[in-house]
């Protein structure tokens, strides 16, 4: 499927390294007599500067707790996360981007993504040419004073990218972005999300159940284990940049790189 190209000419530096280093997280039992439960057990692992890698795994296999060490939004039982050689809690530039949009209805989609630029430090100005601006690269320019709700999922969802995009991150976090998504839009939006994290060249860590979205997208594919989450392998993709979404799936090397994960998986 062709898919329309935005334009991504002012496309920002490279992005940060990140750093895992033996990280386990725990939560805590319900009362101060009941056992934990450990989610994540001794992962390491590292994402080059503007490398995008993909983590799969079943079902509650602490998918969503490694991102969300790696965000700093929970604290690690053992080891540390660094993003650009600092403290992972340290590091303010780091983009999130949930399964769910999560966009303030009551504002226009511009104006969601000019509350991330305010958020960010900047003036009323600044967020407002910069929303814009994202909201043109991603081919929402007619769309900016729409609310969330006339928007259709696949739109939603690129205004949730121009927000994480809008305060200029080091690394982008995704945490299953498309599973909601049809079929056709998945394959709409999965090409904008390529192109424009394959010009911003921000790193990326990208977490899936699907294996051949794995593919299409990662430079590196890291599989995990049942809980407690444990690394089990991790593979290079042998596809060429720029790379489509869809027509990826019939390269030389695609079908080989999906049944070495599909058999890790078991």
């Amino acid at each position: 499927m062709k898919t329309a190209t935005p334009d991504v000419s002012r496309a920002s530096g490279r992005g940060a390294s990140i750093e895992v280093s033996h990280l386990s997280v725990s939560y805590a039992g319900a009362d101060a007599t009941a056992a934990g439960t450990l989610a994540v057990d001794d992962i390491s692992f590292t994402v080059g500067p503007g490398e995008i890698v993909v983590v799969v795994g079943p079902s509650g296999c602490g998918k969503s707790t490694l991102l969300k060490a790696v965000a700093g939004l929970l604290t690690p039982s053992r080891g540390a996360v660094r993003v650009g050689g600092a403290d992972a809690s340290r590091e303010p530039r780091i983009g999130f981007v949930f399964q769910s949009d999560a966009l303030l209805p009551w504002r226009t989609a511009v104006q969601n993504v000019e509350l991330a630029v305010r958020l960010a430090g900047e003036n009323a100005s600044v967020a407002r040419e910069r929303a814009r601006r994202l909201m043109t690269d991603l081919g929402l320019g007619d769309s900016c004073d729409k609310f969330p709700a006339q928007l259709s999922g696949g739109m939603r969802k690129r205004v949730s990218l121009a927000r994480a995009l809008a305060y200029e991150p080091a690394v982008f976090l995704m945490d299953e972005p498309f599973a909601a998504l049809d079929a056709h839009t998945r394959i709409h939006v999965g090409n904008f999300f390529l192109r424009i994290l394959e010009s911003y060249q921000q790193s990326v860590i990208f977490v899936t159940h699907d294996i051949d979205e794995a593919v299409a997208l990662g430079d590196r594919i890291l599989v995990m284990s049942r809980r407690p989450g444990r690394l089990l392998g991790s593979f290079d993709v042998p596809l060429p940049r720029p790379r489509d979404y869809y027509a990826s799936r019939f390269s030389d090397g695609f079908r080989e790189t999906q049944k070495k994960v599909w058999e890790l998986l078991g």
